[in-house]
């Protein structure tokens, strides 16, 4: 387990975790918050990169600070806009990597291998990572955060700025990596519905401070007052259609064209069905989105 205790940290006159407290719990876990949150930031205590002004951090009982080459042998790290060497193939470094986490160089080579084959890099494996596409480097940079098997994986942003096919495959891999290898996963990362399809625990970070942390199906379980839309025929019809779903004490919160925008729980949804018809009704949000939104104010993509 991870453990966070009375954290504080500044960088110079900006504070930027006071007394912050938190145990992280599950498999697949979400890191979510805005730009300038703190996110990476605590990440980088959490490895040991940057040192607490107080507070102590520790991975199954190990202190980050005073116990850090016991611990990075416990962790693996994809950093966001990851570049590895250019004169190295993708093999070579693989096996590099797993050497230095205690492999011997037969194991280490298996092991590469084994990797290189499971993210669908194997006819790549002489190449280096400058040659690979968007979605083969993130691949390539999960696969050398988990290679030497390490207990607990750090991932900034690793669907960030891939199409959607490229996306689902990361994902996928995500979902059965943290079964197959026995180890947990860390995502940091803006896109909320990614996180929502394949996490089993969040934490919502605010400018320092801890907001929600809970299991994913908790939250999915919650009868959410959550933001629809639905697209009509004419303004004319959005304007009865608005009047209507007011009529039925439904908060209307916007109107864009022919697009009418209405905020309700469950209960709601099924009393507006023979007011609305066939008219499609869609979440403007994914629910974590929502959350976000209600509790934070906004989102930074």
């Amino acid at each position: 387990m991870i453990a966070i205790d009375n954290l504080g940290f500044a960088y110079g006159d900006k504070r930027i975790y006071e007394s912050f407290s938190l145990n992280l719990h599950g498999r697949l876990i979400g890191l979510i918050g805005q730009n300038g949150a703190g996110k990476t930031t605590l990440v980088n205590l959490m490895l040991g990169i940057l040192r607490p002004e107080s507070g102590r951090i520790t991975i199954d009982n190990l202190d980050v600070t005073q116990q850090r080459n016991e611990v990075l042998e416990l962790v693996g790290v994809m950093f966001e806009h990851s570049e590895f060497p250019r004169w190295i193939s993708l093999a070579r470094y693989l096996s590099f990597v797993a050497q230095v986490r205690g492999m011997d160089t037969l194991t280490a080579q298996s092991e590469a291998d084994r990797l290189l084959k499971k993210f669908g890099l194997w006819d790549y494996r002489d190449r280096n990572f400058q040659k690979l596409s968007a979605g083969m480097k993130q691949k390539f940079g999960i696969a050398q955060a988990i290679i030497g098997f390490p207990k607990y994986v750090f991932l900034d942003e690793p669907t960030a700025n891939l199409d959607v096919k490229a996306r689902m495959e990361i994902l996928e891999y995500l979902q059965h990596v943290v079964w197959e290898e026995d180890i947990t996963v860390i995502i940091l990362s803006h896109i909320l519905h990614d996180l929502e399809r394949i996490c089993d625990h969040v934490v919502f970070i605010h400018e320092g401070k801890l907001v929600i942390e809970d299991e994913m199906t908790n939250l999915l379980s919650i009868d959410y007052n959550r933001e629809y839309s639905m697209r009509l025929r004419s303004v004319d019809e959005v304007q009865r259609m608005a009047e209507g779903l007011g009529g039925l004490g439904i908060e209307v919160t916007g109107k864009k064209g022919i697009v009418l925008e209405f905020r309700c729980k469950n209960e709601g949804l099924k009393r507006i069905g023979d007011l609305v018809g066939d008219v499609p009704i869609s979440p403007t949000r994914s629910l974590l989105e929502q959350i976000f939104v209600d509790k934070v104010g906004g989102l930074t993509h």
